[in-house]
C-alpha cells in the first residue's frame, strides 16, 4: 500500500503521480504538452479549475485549468508566475489560434509546464480526461473539492445511520475505499484498525475470512455473518456493474440485529455506489458496459433500472436527444461487397458502434452508445443549443462513414425529458431511418421535420399490411395481371398519379406516347374496376401501389 500524505484541504491522498504519467494516461484525448521546463517527473496531485477573475488557490502539484484566459493577452503573462507561487506544476490553456510565445517564455522562466487543450473540447471534459489520468496514476482528488469518491463517504454515512452500525466500502483487493463517520453507531476494533490502515486486516482465522468474501461475491443478495472473535456480527453485499464485481459493502449489525429496512438499505446503497466506484477505480470499459445496459433498458430492450437516466448523465427536466445510425439499406442482403445474411449486418453494426464509442470518448464523454434492432443509438445529454446535436451528429456520421461504409445513414430526434422518452425517441429515429432508406450516399442526418410526410405514408402502408381487408381488390388484381402477362398497368397508373393527372409528363416519364398512356388508364378502369375519377379512390390506389413498389425493410440485427 502507498504511503499516505495529507493535502492542504485535510484529506488523505495517495502518493502523487508525475506529469509524464498523467500525459501517458490521458493519451491523445485533446491535451498535449507545449513545454515542461522542470521535466516530466514533477509531481501532480490534482486538477484546479481556475477562472481568471477568481482568487488563485494554493495547490501544490496542481494542474491549473485556466478557464477563460487568453494566453496572448498581456494580462495573462502573470499567470505562470502566480501558478508557480501557489505550488502548481502545470497550467492548461486553449490556443484558439493565438501566439503563445510570450506566455511559454514566462512559463519556462518560472518552471511551470504548459499543456494545450483542443479548442472545441469543453473544459469539463478536459477536467474529466485529466482526472481519469490522475486516478489511474495514483493521484489524489481535485483541489478545493470533496475527496475522490466523496459521494461514497456520504452514501456510507447514510447507510450507517439507517442500520445503526459502521459501514465500509472495499474494492476487490480489500482496500477501504470509503467508510462512515456517523458518531454513536456500533463499531468493533478490527473495523477501526481497518479504517486507520485503509485495508481490512487479515483475520486470525484466515480461511474463514476468505470464505466470507467468496460467499458475498457469489451471492446476488445480502449475506449475514455471526460474530467471530473480536468481530461483531456484520452483513455484506457485493457491488457490481452489471455482472462485473467491483467490491463489497459491509455494515456492522446493531445489538438487536439488522432490520428488514437495514437489509434493503444495504442492497440499495450497493446499487447506488456502483457508478461512483467505477469512476473512482477508473474502469472505463466497465462503466461503459453499465451505461450501455441502462441505455438499452431505456430503449425498451429490458427492464429499466431505477436511476438509469441519472447514470447516463441526464438531469431531471433538462432535454436530451437520440441519434440513430443505420447501415445501408440491404446490407444484410449482400450489398456493398459484404456477405449476405444477418451476420454481415451484425458485423457492420458492431464496427459502427465501436467507432461511435471512440469518437464520443474523445469529443463528448457524456454520450452513451448501444446497438439494438439493426440500429446504433447514441444518447446525447443536454445539447447546449438547438444546433449542438446536429453538429455532433454530422461529425460522428462523417467518422463512421469513413471507417465503416459511405452508405451509413443518421437520424436526429427531437428532445426528451423523462425516463419514458428514450423508447418513444427510438421509434422516432427508426421511422426517420426507414423513411430515408433510399437516400443518396452522403446525405446529412435527417430529422422528423424533413421526412414527416414519408413517415406518414409508411404508417398508412403498415395499416394495409396489418389489415389486408382494407386493400382495394382491384389493385391486387392489377399487380397480379402485370406479373402474369408482362403488362405495365401498375407503373402507368403510378406515374399518372405521381404527376397529378398530367398525361403528357407521365407519358414522357414512362417513355411512351400520351395516347398509349390514356389507353392503359382506360383499360385499368375497365379490367380492375378502379374509379380513377374519384379523388379518394385515386389516393387509396396510389398508397397501395406505392407500398407494392417499396422493398421490404431490411433484417434486424440478431
Amino acid at each position: 500500500m502507498s504511503d499516505l500524505t495529507t493535502t492542504p484541504e485535510g484529506f488523505a491522498a495517495e502518493e502523487s503521480a508525475t506529469l509524464g504519467g498523467v500525459l501517458d494516461g490521458a493519451g491523445p484525448a485533446g491535451v498535449r504538452l507545449l513545454t515542461a521546463p522542470a521535466g516530466l517527473g514533477v509531481p501532480v496531485r490534482g486538477t484546479v479549475i481556475h477562472d481568471a477573475g477568481d482568487r488563485m488557490p494554493v495547490a501544490p502539484g496542481g494542474l491549473l485549468l485556466l478557464v477563460g484566459a487568453e494566453p496572448s493577452d498581456p494580462r495573462a503573462l502573470s499567470l505562470p508566475g502566480r501558478a508557480a507561487a501557489h505550488g502548481c506544476t502545470a497550467v492548461v490553456v486553449k490556443r484558439r489560434g493565438q501566439d503563445l510565445g510570450p506566455f511559454l517564455r514566462e512559463a519556462d522562466r518560472h518552471g511551470v509546464a504548459v499543456l494545450a487543450a483542443e479548442d472545441d473540447l469543453p473544459w469539463r471534459n478536459i477536467d474529466a480526461v485529466l482526472s481519469c489520468a490522475l486516478t489511474g496514476s495514483g493521484a489524489a482528488a481535485a483541489f478545493g473539492a470533496m475527496p475522490a469518491g466523496g459521494e461514497l463517504y456520504a452514501l456510507a454515512d447514510h447507510l450507517a445511520a439507517v442500520v445503526g452500525g459502521a459501514a465500509v466500502l472495499e474494492d476487490l483487493a480489500r482496500r477501504v475505499v470509503a467508510y462512515s463517520t456517523v458518531p454513536g453507531v456500533r463499531i468493533d476494533a478490527p473495523r477501526e484498525r481497518g479504517i486507520l490502515q485503509r485495508r481490512t486486516e487479515d483475520h486470525p482465522e484466515l480461511p474463514v475470512q476468505h470464505r466470507q468474501y467468496r460467499q458475498v461475491l457469489a451471492s446476488p443478495a445480502v449475506v449475514r455473518f455471526p460474530a467471530i472473535g473480536e468481530e461483531l456480527p456484520r452483513a455484506a453485499v457485493a457491488v457490481r456493474a452489471g455482472t462485473l464485481p467491483l467490491g463489497t459493502l459491509w455494515v456492522i449489525e446493531p445489538e438487536t440485529g439488522i432490520s428488514d429496512e437495514g437489509v434493503a438499505a444495504l442492497a440499495e446503497t450497493a446499487r447506488l455506489v456502483a457508478p461512483h466506484l467505477l469512476r473512482l477505480l477508473n474502469l472505463p470499459e466497465a462503466e461503459r458496459r453499465l451505461r450501455r445496459d441502462a441505455f438499452l433498458a431505456l430503449l425498451g430492450a429490458g427492464p429499466t433500472p431505477e436511476g438509469a437516466l441519472s447514470l447516463l448523465g441526464v438531469r431531471t427536466g433538462l432535454p436530451f436527444r437520440l441519434l440513430g445510425f443505420a447501415p445501408p439499406a440491404g446490407t444484410g442482403a449482400g450489398r456493398e461487397g459484404l456477405p449476405a445474411g444477418a451476420a454481415a449486418l451484425a458485423t457492420v453494426l458492431e464496427h459502427a458502434e465501436a467507432e461511435l464509442v471512440r469518437y464520443g470518448a474523445a469529443h463528448r464523454p457524456d454520450v452513451t452508445v448501444a446497438a439494438t434492432g439493426g440500429v446504433v443509438f447514441a444518447l446525447l445529454p443536454h445539447p447546449a443549443e438547438e444546433g449542438d446535436g446536429r453538429r455532433f451528429a454530422e461529425a460522428a456520421l462523417t467518422v463512421v462513414r469513413r471507417a465503416v461504409s459511405p452508405g451509413i445513414r443518421a437520424a436526429l430526434t427531437g428532445p426528451g425529458r423523462d425516463a419514458a422518452a428514450p423508447a418513444a425517441l427510438r421509434r422516432e429515429a427508426e421511422a426517420i431511418l426507414r423513411a430515408t432508406a433510399d437516400s443518396p450516399a452522403g446525405a446529412p442526418p435527417a430529422t422528423v421535420a424533413e421526412v414527416r410526410h414519408r413517415i406518414l405514408l409508411d404508417r398508412l402502408g403498415d395499416e394495409l399490411e396489418r389489415d389486408p381487408w382494407l386493400r382495394l381488390s382491384g389493385v391486387g388484381e392489377l399487380v397480379a395481371h402485370d406479373a402474369a402477362h408482362g403488362t405495365r398497368y401498375a407503373a402507368s397508373v403510378t406515374a399518372w398519379l405521381d404527376e397529378l393527372g398530367d398525361v403528357a409528363t407521365a407519358a414522357d416519364r414512362l417513355r411512351v406516347h400520351p395516347n398509349t398512356l390514356r389507353h392503359r388508364l382506360r383499360r385499368a378502369r375497365e379490367l380492375f374496376g378502379l374509379d380513377l375519377d374519384a379523388p379518394d379512390v385515386r389516393l387509396a390506389v396510389w398508397l397501395e401501389l406505392r407500398r407494392q413498389a417499396q422493398p421490404p425493410p431490411g433484417p434486424a440485427a440478431p
